[in-house]
């Protein structure tokens, strides 16, 4: 068997899990793809590949840019993991969505899994599942590694699964509805969001890092353009010299209500 890994992953926790989850089968022979700059190369996978991929959660969804950059992806048969890593709110829809692209695309579904990464919107002043995938997290991907591993190896390698039947991340009920409501509230009184991150002229440099850490190629001369931002904030947590931010209402929202550590979750 043939293992790769495909992931999107602008500020590193998507790859991080993927990694680790192909580290924990054992296979010595590991094809890494990172998707996150470029679509990956057109490959014909078949029936002797399995595809571990693993992608961001924007907004409850899996990031538009991941499955634009996946739409020349065709399985012919071949096995797949499908990984949504998501800032410790919900993945809500990702989870579904990824699996259905992939079944469209000719992969069969033998895996699943729903891990947390440190949220696109954290800062030291609004900390969202600051740090994660930790150690613990890595651990648990390895450990879903070798259970797929064990599948594999057994008598029944290709059972497909519905990754609708994933067990649920606890969540308070109380606290999401208060979450929804002040989000509606916000757009009925047409509140204005960011649509891009800013930034301090005092504090930049002009190295040019935020601009080669942007999966869109958003940035031009320090500032990015609204209609290509992703809100990954690649650049933000990038910036050498804390230049650039994000002021989101978002953030101290998501700090306040969903601090509370989520579990990852998984099934073969």
């Amino acid at each position: 068997m043939n293992i790769h890994t495909l992931s999107f992953s602008p500020t590193g926790t998507s790859k991080q899990v993927a990694q680790g989850i192909a580290q924990g089968t054992g296979y010595e022979h590991i094809c890494h793809t990172d998707m996150t700059f470029h679509a990956p190369p057109a490959e014909a996978y078949g029936t002797g590949d399995l595809v571990i991929v693993a992608v961001p959660v924007y907004g409850g969804h899996v990031a538009p840019s991941a499955m634009q950059r996946m739409e020349g992806l065709r399985g012919n048969g071949a096995l797949a993991v499908a990984v949504v890593v998501y800032g410790n709110r919900h993945y809500e829809h990702a989870l579904e969505e990824l699996a259905d692209f992939l079944g469209a695309r000719g992969f069969r579904l033998i895996g699943a899994g729903t891990f947390i990464g440190e949220h696109s919107y954290s800062t030291p002043a609004t900390p969202i599942a600051v740090g994660r995938p930790d150690a613990e997290d890595m651990a648990c991907a390895v450990r879903f590694g070798k259970d797929i591993a064990r599948k594999l190896s057994s008598s029944h390698p290709d059972d497909i699964i519905d990754a609708r039947q994933i067990e649920q991340p606890e969540q308070d009920v109380q606290v999401m509805m208060h979450f929804k409501q002040t989000v509606m509230g916000w757009m009925k009184d047409g509140m204005q969001m960011p649509s891009a991150p800013i930034v301090d002229e005092a504090l930049c440099t002009h190295c040019d890092a935020c601009a080669g850490l942007c999966p869109t190629g958003a940035i031009v001369d320090n500032w990015a353009e609204a209609g290509k931002c992703i809100k990954c904030c690649a650049c933000v947590k990038g910036c050498p010299t804390g230049a650039r931010s994000f002021p989101t209402p978002f953030a101290p929202l998501l700090a306040k209500n969903f601090s509370q550590r989520k579990e990852n979750k998984f099934m073969i």
